[in-house]
């Protein structure tokens, strides 16, 4: 029997629906220091009382940015507790490999009190996982795939994705806001890159971001990257860019490895874009309005962003995702399932949300 929890909304999602906790259950929440502006004070501690009250036994740790020491017993807590919820980028850093064994594991995209008791992250995680798993079954089962923007992205080929067994990652993602991958081995054109390239979230470097002036055209050929086309300084620090990052890490750096779009309306940024454009992609790339490439290396998930805004996506020939919103109801597998539930319908009638740009 699921516990009983007495708080509601994104903290019960969270416990209740996607992570399954029970009473009894030994937990380790890990809290990134508030002072990095990327979490506050108040979710981990929301999510503490709502597990004590529940009747598990809950320990916290306090680490740092990324690349930042981590403490001394952090391998030795991490061990010591079988449920394990991040509410730090730490917890991204590991997720595309199964560095925790058979433990219940969570990272979560909710960064303060506000977005922990908003639609992002109440609507029932089930129904998200029912959405994602329906979007990808139509890339699945589609053949051809198309992604135009209004800065003139144009890109085509075939659908191509990995075969997966219990996940595309070993980590829990809330709020799930992205489908599977779809790689782009088979895809050619061009992609509008314009504001800033920015980090996966895989790994730490400096500098995380990059501004672009102007939009600046990336050429693509079967998944690689063949050139870039527009203001001359900006092409000059795209490709030094480029250089650095594949080096420090030893990458393919004209690889793309795949791309992905949003698939939860509710999400949502408040600040602005130029204030931390790292912070900005890693907080924003769950709201429909952004498609993001993985670039520069040919595993998962690639070190540098390609975030396109307002794209169409069709697959043989139909919207998934027009300008920017998704298109459920062009699709018997994405139909379906938001007919059967209704909190799906609500969240894909959400309201315009603020996503970070002033134009």
């Amino acid at each position: 029997m699921r516990t009983p929890f007495k708080t509601k909304g994104g903290v019960q999602n969270l416990l209740q629906n996607c992570m399954k906790v029970k009473a009894g259950d030994f937990v380790l929440i890990v809290c990134e220091n508030p002072a990095l502006g990327w979490y506050d004070t108040a979710a981990p501690g929301l999510i503490k009382t709502a597990l004590e009250e529940s009747g598990c036994r809950v320990s916290t740790i306090l680490v740092g940015a990324p690349d930042d020491t981590l403490p001394a017993d952090y391998e030795d807590q991490l061990a010591a507790h079988d449920t394990i919820v991040f509410l730090a980028r730490i917890g991204d850093q590991d997720r595309f490999a199964d560095k925790l064994p058979g433990k219940n594991v969570a990272m979560l995209y909710v960064r303060n009190q506000k977005s922990l008791k908003s639609a992002y992250a109440a609507t029932n995680h089930d129904a998200m996982v029912a959405m994602k798993t329906s979007v990808d079954a139509v890339a699945r089962t589609s053949d051809r795939v198309s992604i135009i923007c209004p800065l003139g992205t144009r890109l085509e080929g075939r659908v191509e994705m990995e075969d997966v067994v219990d996940g595309e990652v070993s980590v829990k993602r809330f709020p799930l806001c992205v489908p599977q991958p779809v790689l782009t081995r088979s895809i050619s054109g061009q992609v509008a890159l314009k504001r800033w390239l920015t980090p996966t979230g895989s790994r730490s470097y400096s500098p995380a971001s990059v501004r672009i002036d102007g939009v600046v055209m990336a050429h693509v050929d079967r998944g690689r990257i063949v050139g870039f086309e527009g203001d001359r300084h900006s092409v000059k620090t795209i490709e030094d860019h480029y250089f650095k990052v594949a080096d420090q890490f030893d990458l393919d750096k004209d690889a793309i490895h795949s791309w992905h779009a949003g698939i939860h309306p509710a999400c949502f940024y408040e600040g602005n874009i130029d204030d931390d454009p790292d912070r900005w992609s890693n907080n924003i790339f769950g709201n429909p309005r952004f498609l993001h490439f993985h670039t520069c290396g040919s595993s998962p998930p690639g070190e540098i962003c390609w975030m396109v805004l307002d794209p169409t996506i069709a697959f043989d020939g139909k919207a998934l995702w027009r300008d920017g919103c998704l298109q459920p109801q062009n699709f018997e597998q994405t139909a379906a399932v938001v007919k059967a539930r209704p909190e799906l319908s609500t969240l894909l009638a959400e309201h315009p949300l603020p996503v970070g740009l002033s134009q």
